[in-house]
């Protein structure tokens, strides 16, 4: 159990429903970001890998959340895994990049958790 694990734990959050696999950061594959991602979880019925990385940001802590399926998940599917990994009350965003600057090498969406700050923006 790494420590990002052990502090989920503490905070009363357990994670369930998914298996721990080697990260890219542990099996010394991969660079830039994808070489950071510390943590990976399958899910148990196989349509869904997370990977992650924390990352100290002007904004505090984030964590980068991926998602890879063989199919486009849903909104409601991607808040559900995050509720699952980060927790129900984390704050996640899925940002859509300026055209100058998208990566698309993969199907893999990403969530951006902050820990620290709030949105000034909402709908509620």
């Amino acid at each position: 159990m790494n420590r990002a694990e052990r502090k989920r734990l503490e905070r009363g959050h357990e994670i369930t429903g998914w298996s721990i696999h080697p990260s890219p950061k542990q099996l010394k594959q991969g660079t830039g970001w994808f070489g950071e991602l510390d943590r990976v979880y399958r899910r148990n019925d196989g349509k869904y890998v997370c990977m992650m990385r924390d990352l100290q940001t002007e904004w505090g802590k984030v964590t980068h959340l991926t998602i890879t399926s063989h199919e486009q998940p849903p909104w409601g599917v991607k808040q559900q895994i995050k509720n699952e990994l980060l927790g129900k009350e984390a704050l996640a965003i899925e940002v859509f990049p300026k055209e100058s600057e998208l990566v698309d090498k993969a199907d893999m969406y990403h969530l951006w958790v902050l820990h620290e700050q709030q949105l000034p923006f909402g709908i509620k």
